[in-house]
C-alpha cells in the first residue's frame, strides 16, 4: 500500500483497523437485514429504507476489503488482467457506489422522519409502498450512473504496484471529486441537517401538546432521531475518506 504509507507499521494498523471495521460493518449489517426480513411485523416502508441503509454499507464494507485488506496477501496482476480486477475488485468502484446509495438512503429516511414528525397527520409526506419503490430505484439509479466513469478511468498503476484513476485531463479530476464534493456531500448534509434540527426542535424544544401525542410516542421518535443523527455523522466520515482517497 505504498501510495498511503511506506512504513511496515502503518500499513499493519492501517489493516488491522479496516479489518475491524469490515467484520463490524458486514456482521451488524447482515443482522439488521435478517430482523426485518424475517419479522412480518418490521416489513415497514420505513424499516425497507433501513434495510437499503444496509445492503447498500455491506456494498462498501466488503469492496474496501479488496483494496486495503486483501491487497497485502497476493500478487496484483499487471497489465490488461489488472486493470480488468481493479474496475471490478481491488479498485473500489462497488464501494463508492454502495457509498453513493447509502447517503441518498439516509437523506431519504430523513425526509421520512420529518414528515412523521413534524406533520404527522399530512399524507402528502407519507412514505407509501409506491412511493419506497421509486425512492430506492432512484437511490442505485443515480449511485450507478454518477460512479461509471470509475469503471473506466481506474487502472493498475504497475510503479507503486496499486490501482489509481487517469482522467484525460486534470480538470476533469478535479471536476468530478467536486461534484462528488457537492452531491454526495454538501447537499445532503445540509439538507438533513435542516430536516433533523427542525425535527430536534418539535420533540425536545416545542413538543405537540394535547391527547394524540402520548410520552410514549415522543420517547420513541426521540430514539429514532437519535440512531437517525448517528448515521448522518457517519456519512459525513465516508464522505471526507472520499475526498481523500481521490
Amino acid at each position: 500500500m505504498t501510495i498511503y504509507t511506506t512504513s511496515l507499521a502503518a500499513q499493519v494498523s492501517i489493516t488491522t483497523v479496516f479489518s475491524v471495521l469490515v467484520l463490524v460493518g458486514v456482521i451488524g449489517n447482515t443482522l439488521s437485514c435478517l430482523v426485518i426480513i424475517l419479522n412480518r411485523s418490521m416489513r415497514t416502508p420505513m424499516n425497507y429504507l433501513i434495510l437499503n441503509l444496509a445492503l447498500a454499507d455491506i456494498m462498501v464494507t466488503l469492496f474496501i476489503a479488496p483494496r486495503f485488506i486483501f491487497i497485502h496477501s497476493f500478487d496484483h496482476p499487471r497489465g490488461l488482467i489488472g486493470s480488468i480486477i481493479c474496475k471490478f475488485f481491488t479498485g473500489g468502484n462497488f464501494s463508492w457506489m454502495g457509498g453513493s446509495a447509502s447517503v441518498f438512503s439516509l437523506v431519504a429516511i430523513s425526509v421520512e422522519r420529518y414528515f412523521a414528525v413534524v406533520h404527522p397527520y399530512k399524507t402528502r409526506g407519507k412514505l407509501t409502498t409506491k412511493k419506497l419503490h421509486y425512492v430506492i430505484l432512484a437511490c442505485w439509479v443515480v449511485a450507478i450512473v454518477f460512479n461509471l466513469p470509475l469503471f473506466f478511468i481506474i487502472n493498475y498503476n504497475e510503479k507503486i504496484d496499486f490501482c489509481t484513476e487517469y482522467w484525460p485531463q486534470e480538470w476533469m479530476a478535479k471536476a468530478y471529486s467536486s461534484s462528488w464534493l457537492v452531491l454526495f456531500g454538501v447537499i445532503p448534509i445540509a439538507l438533513m441537517t435542516a430536516l433533523y434540527v427542525r425535527v430536534i426542535r418539535r420533540l425536545w424544544i416545542k413538543p405537540q401538546d394535547g391527547p394524540r401525542v402520548t410520552q410514549a410516542a415522543v420517547l420513541k421518535s426521540r430514539k429514532r432521531v437519535t440512531k437517525m443523527v448517528i448515521m448522518v455523522c457517519k456519512m459525513i466520515r465516508e464522505t471526507f475518506f472520499r475526498l481523500r482517497c481521490t
